[in-house]
């Protein structure tokens, strides 16, 4: 057999993957691990071409197709790809209706709202919406389960690849890859001398640091809704980044990671108050063509310690945060789920995943002759309290995400949470403060 693993095989699941297998075994008939995305497109718009990208990539995106099963009771459960079950489009026109757009909305919301038996129902759904010649919109459901942002946005970049190809009638370069090549890298990698060496470092790591908070995946109140708030930051919001960065020798995310852990530890006295704040930061783990290039669930979830300086510049705390997650990255193929089972976190418990801070630098696709804007629907569990900054890879477009649970935080909403960041990194990123104190 070559080195890709045969489709027909029933395999076992990811680490990643078992830790939602859980949650659907405890919450069977509650949709908290729903991924969902829709991109509206407008402009001059070839139905034709577009649905035949569509079918191509999701023919392409195998994952889509994945079957799970228990091979007898109290078994473990296995996975295998069934082209038969790959999703079909469903188009769906709504030229004709008043207030289509709200009636779309609708739909999509219903739709993700829906439970998702992982042993009974397709995992995956996509959309073709007609709303009039010049105006469509794609809509993309999955179980997170078997992929995570990063795959959408492969999906998505594949999709305008292909349609494009079609409208010129052109080769639409290499296809997506096998989610069973990717299954095999992973399989390599957990027994591997790189993954002791990621290993031995979180055990290091660890040793010393503060405990990490433990969460019952059988609750009652898990995946329970967060109060949310969200805005529009301006451009010279973006630029005063950009320049910053830049300044600091270091990417424009991680700017924004560090400064709102700055906040969260000096601003939030619940968090802060220990001296050493975890912080929890997804890791897309894409490294290497196969995972780069496959629809998956491939993202970890790893703490970062920060840790405040009273005399340290904003510049000089910037590049310590920095370095702290260029070393984390340097091991995050070790998953956060082995590393709880490592230190005796049985079945049934997982990581408490807050605070949490996520930077998500990323392009629309761009389809030929169409104005394209994407929305994140929804993208899974969020515990706690959440930062998310979304953005283009230029940092403009750039919003920002707060969700919290009620009452996690005495006199705080997420409101006052929102004026309160946006101001204190206002304040920051001001060139005059640099070279000033942090605290």
């Amino acid at each position: 057999m070559s080195q890709t693993i045969q489709s027909s095989r029933w395999l076992p699941l990811t680490p990643a993957q078992f830790d939602f297998w859980e949650e659907f075994t405890f919450h069977p008939h509650q949709p908290v691990s729903t991924v969902a995305h829709s991109l509206t497109l407008r402009g001059k718009i070839n139905e034709e071409a577009l649905l035949g990208a569509l079918n191509q990539v999701i023919k392409e995106t195998d994952v889509f197709s994945v079957q799970f099963r228990l091979p007898e009771v109290d078994a473990m459960p296995v996975q295998c790809c069934d082209p038969r079950q790959c999703p079909e489009v469903r188009i769906i026109d709504l030229q004709q209706r008043n207030s289509a757009q709200v009636v779309a909305n609708a739909m999509m919301q219903g739709d993700i709202d829906g439970q998702l038996n992982l042993l009974r129902q397709p995992l995956a759904a996509v959309w073709l919406i007609r709303f009039s010649p010049e105006h469509y919109a794609i809509y993309v459901r999955a179980h997170h389960i078997i992929i995570d942002g990063f795959g959408m946005a492969l999906i998505e970049h594949r999709c305008a690849e292909l349609y494009q190809a079609y409208c010129q009638k052109l080769q639409a370069g290499f296809p997506l890859s096998p989610f069973n090549d990717f299954l095999y890298e992973e399989q390599q990698y957990s027994h591997s001398e790189k993954g002791q060496k990621d290993r031995d470092y979180w055990h290091r790591i660890l040793e010393n640091a503060p405990a990490l908070t433990v969460l019952q995946k059988g609750g009652e109140d898990y995946g329970t809704e967060c109060l949310h708030s969200d805005t529009l930051l301006p451009s010279s919001f973006s630029q005063q980044i950009l320049t910053l960065a830049d300044s600091c020798g270091i990417g424009w995310p991680d700017v924004l990671l560090a400064l709102s852990a700055a906040w969260m530890a000096t601003h939030i006295p619940d968090l802060g108050s220990q001296g050493i704040l975890p912080v929890w930061v997804p890791v897309m783990n894409r490294r290497g063509y196969i995972a780069a290039n496959t629809p998956s669930l491939a993202v970890n979830i790893l703490p970062v310690f920060i840790e405040m300086n009273e005399q340290e510049t904003v510049i000089v705390f910037l590049k310590r945060i920095a370095a702290a997650l260029h070393d984390m990255r340097a091991h995050s193929r070790y998953r956060i789920e082995m590393l709880a089972a490592d230190r005796g976190i049985g079945k049934g418990m997982r990581y408490f995943f807050s605070p949490l801070i996520n930077v998500l630098p990323f392009d629309p696709p761009v389809f030929s002759g169409c104005e394209t804007t994407r929305e994140v629907m929804a993208s899974g569990p969020g515990d706690g309290f959440n930062i998310t900054w979304r953005g283009r890879t230029d940092c403009s477009d750039l919003h920002i995400d707060i969700d919290a649970e009620a009452g996690m935080f005495k006199g705080m909403d997420p409101d006052a949470m929102l004026m309160s960041l946006t101001a204190y990194l206002t304040q920051l990123i001001s060139a005059k403060r640099w070279d000033q104190p942090l605290i």
